[in-house]
């Protein structure tokens, strides 16, 4: 089960319908790095997460289509989560412990396609 925080106040319906169109893009879980042991603990994963949001911040990329907040059912528990894009995952790997095997990785593998495209 998912919830999302919504702002407070009122929505009119183009706010909703530009709301949908952001969560469509929105197709990756920050714990995504935790349960793939791309990130050791939740401090890393904070860390990593917050990097990520600064960066989108800094280049003025709307959080709304990057980033959001949602709580999910884990093990009869409610926890926080994160709905990532594409973009702001690979940020977020960018961005994480490098002396990890798998964020090491994933990061030279970035590095490669990257090069490949030129």
């Amino acid at each position: 089960m998912i919830v999302s925080l919504e702002r407070s106040g009122y929505h009119s319906p183009i706010d909703d319908f530009v709301d949908s169109l952001a969560d469509r893009n929105l197709t990756f879980y920050a714990s995504d790095m935790l349960s793939r042991k791309g990130c050791e603990s939740m401090e890393d994963l904070l860390q990593a997460l917050k990097r990520a949001t600064e960066v989108c911040t800094s280049m003025h990329l709307p959080l709304r289509e990057n980033i959001k907040v949602v709580f999910r059912s884990r093990g009869g528990e409610v926890v926080q989560d994160w709905r990532l894009s594409p973009m702001a995952y690979l940020l977020m790997v960018i961005n994480a412990d490098y002396h990890n095997d798998l964020v090491a990785h994933m990061q030279v593998e970035m590095a490669k396609r990257a090069l490949h495209q030129y």
